[in-house]
């Protein structure tokens, strides 16, 4: 028996190491939940928060029918609430069943003490509505009053409609999700899967075209991931139903067929979209577990912005009609809620196949590719790998690896230490959570840190250069994130606050040495240091400099400053990628921060803020000009270097 035991435990040690000796096995198991899973969370709590403020802004149109003093009472007291109720003077049921309501405070006949709020149950502005005018009913007397009304609440929607708003909060995702994990798998088995089998020789030496071939195996997948968002759509209506019939037996609520039907479109080209996209992801693996590594991080990407989508208050038009996921849940949501957008909906539609088939386009170059059916010798193992030399740039993943240690630490560490003092954590983690990351790992992989940031002098041209683009990219960038996606106010007060503290205990240039010239020397020292140049040994440079771009948005951790400061990024890669050199790329992310905070001291950007279209859309112009200008002069001036 002991020494069964001793197997045992001789077997459990041998696949524990093997496994933990494989980087993409630690990364997937460990650093990939520490990093995602804060993503999620901060990105589901500033959608929620974003969702919550979009309410309390928005104002409930109400009416009260009825005559005499309990009548001007409340009218009174709704007319307290400007920010939430606005009064119209004559409404009634049928106005509100239109929409043109959104709810009615009725008055008895017989008894002016007898309220009923009349709402539609179907709708998100009705049912706060209602919550409103509860409270202005009840608010008639102080506390501990006698009640002057007694308080009645009746919904005109039909069950059909109760039924596809309650659906509508949770089937979207869930839809999404499913069709995601059912696309998961099958991918694999297509790709990585016949490799490991061995017949994936055999079935390209068949006399069918590559494209061909893919396009089966593509389709085949969708129709797996179909069948499973399918299924799931009817067992979790179904299974709501009993939910709500076990919580109270007397209640009935009727599934929505029709609208579940109409939602159920979404399934296929969502479908389409992910089989693409899993297929060519899992046809650069070289084996099943590889792809599921690989496959991963693609998973937790997609369900992103399908939260955003479920649980915000977006619309489907505008860029969010064109957001991969976040489109299929919100037209999923205006179906169960029985609302038909012809342009936002085709446009959402049209879009999922149009990121479909460029997905198809990027798996059929990869099965055309002789690099599909010999994709090279495995990366050699810790153990084999021969050190690095101080002239040796880094690799993708350990890019990755550097970013996703600064993220961990920045969300554990720094973020509340910043929360308890602003000032002390902003210095620690640039200085210790970016630069000093930096050096640690030129320390440890015995390169130079001169060499590994590409600190070198760059000709005057490109500096010149560099400096025309801080001066002015950031009022193209701040107009466009405007236009696409505006920052919400309370979000630019309290960073003008931190900019400027009201007490005056923080002057100009120790504002400037802390908020621009701090983050001009560390974060460029990580983003378009190590990361660039990782990113650069594996992909092409226009992918590099748009992958650390997003990165580098991502990594300030503010779902309304992501697209600034990602657009940012691109640029100030753009710059060190074309100088040659870090030098420009710090030039230009100190002035463009310095513009800000003078900007702020001055009280402009408040003026700024309030132009007209006409005149933003010059400032954009020029500002984007300019900008050009200087990335020009960069360009230019490196060539000529090199001449």
């Amino acid at each position: 028996m002991s020494r069964r035991l001793s197997h045992v435990l001789l077997t459990l040690g041998k696949e524990l190491r093997e496994s933990l000796r494989d980087r993409r096995t630690l990364a997937v198991m460990i650093l990939f939940p520490l990093v995602v899973y804060p993503l999620l969370s901060l990105l589901a709590a500033q959608v929620a928060a974003s969702r919550d403020q979009a309410r309390q802004a928005r104002t409930s149109l109400v009416a009260v029918t009825g005559t005499g003093v309990a009548r001007d009472d409340l009218a009174a007291r709704i007319r307290e609430r400007p920010k939430q109720l606005t009064l119209v003077e004559r409404g009634d049921r049928a106005d509100v069943a239109a929409g043109r309501l959104d709810a009615l405070i009725q008055l008895g006949e017989a008894s002016a003490s007898r309220a009923e709020i009349i709402y539609d149950a179907g709708r998100e502005e009705s049912r706060e509505a209602a919550d409103r005018l509860s409270e202005v009913v009840t608010s008639v007397l102080p506390e501990g009053c006698a009640p002057r009304f007694s308080l009645e609440k009746s919904s005109l929607a039909p069950e059909a409609s109760v039924g596809g708003y309650l659906l509508s909060k949770v089937l979207p995702l869930l839809v999404v999700l499913m069709v995601l994990l059912g696309a998961f798998y099958p991918a694999i088995d297509v790709t990585a899967g016949e490799r490991e089998r061995g017949t994936l020789e055999t079935i390209l030496s068949s006399p069918i075209r590559r494209f061909d071939l893919l396009l089966g195996k593509v389709l085949a997948v969708t129709a797996l991931a179909a069948l499973t968002g399918l299924l799931n759509l009817a067992s979790m209506s179904v299974t709501l139903i009993q939910v709500m019939h076990l919580a109270d037996p007397g209640s009935t609520l009727p599934v929505p067929w029709t609208r579940a039907a109409a939602a159920a479109g979404v399934v296929l080209p969502a479908a389409f979209l992910f089989a693409s996209v899993f297929v060519a992801v899992g046809s650069i693996a070289r084996g099943f577990k590889e792809a599921q590594h690989l496959l991963t991080p693609v998973y937790f990407l997609s369900i992103a912005p399908a939260v955003a989508g479920a649980i915000g208050e977006y619309r489907l038009a505008g860029v969010a009609a064109f957001v991969p996921c976040m489109n299929v849940t919100l037209l999923a949501r205006e179906l169960l809620l029985g609302h038909i957008p012809w342009a936002g909906g085709l446009a959402a539609l049209a879009s999922t196949l149009a990121w479909g088939c460029a997905a198809l386009v990027v798996a059929a170059r990869i099965y055309s590719s002789e690099r599909f059916v010999d994709p090279g010798p495995r990366e050699p193992s810790p153990d084999t790998a021969r050190p690095a030399t101080s002239l040796a740039p880094p690799t993708a993943g350990q890019a990755l690896f550097l970013y996703a240690l600064a993220f961990v630490l920045l969300y554990f560490v720094w973020l509340p230490l910043q929360r308890r003092d602003l000032v002390l954590g902003l210095l620690a983690s640039e200085w210790g959570g970016l630069l000093g990351l930096v050096v640690l790992f030129a320390v440890f992989t015995r390169r130079s840190l001169a060499g590994l940031l590409r600190l070198v002098r760059p000709p005057p041209r490109c500096l010149a250069g560099a400096a025309l683009v801080g001066l002015s990219a950031w009022a193209a960038v701040a107009v466009l994130s405007e236009w696409v996606s505006p920052v919400p106010k309370e979000i630019i007060e309290q960073l003008r606050r931190s900019l400027i503290p009201t007490d005056g205990s923080r002057g100009l240039l120790a504002t400037l040495a802390l908020v621009a010239l701090t983050p001009a020397i560390c974060e460029e020292a990580l983003f378009r240091g190590p990361i660039l140049r990782g990113l650069l040994s594996r992909v092409s440079p226009a992918a590099a400099v748009a992958l650390t771009g997003l990165l580098f948005g991502v990594f300030h951790v503010e779902l309304s400053r992501i697209l600034p400061t990602a657009l940012l990024g691109v640029l100030l890669s753009l710059v060190a990628l074309e100088s040659g050199s870090i030098v420009p790329a710090m030039l230009a992310h100190f002035l463009n921060n310095a513009s800000l905070v003078g900007l702020a001291y001055l009280h402009i950007d408040e003026r700024v803020a309030e132009v007209g279209t006409a005149a933003s859309a010059l400032i954009f112009v020029a500002a984007a000009m300019l900008t050009g200008l200087g990335l020009f002069l960069v360009h230019s001036g490196a060539r000529r270097a090199k001449l």
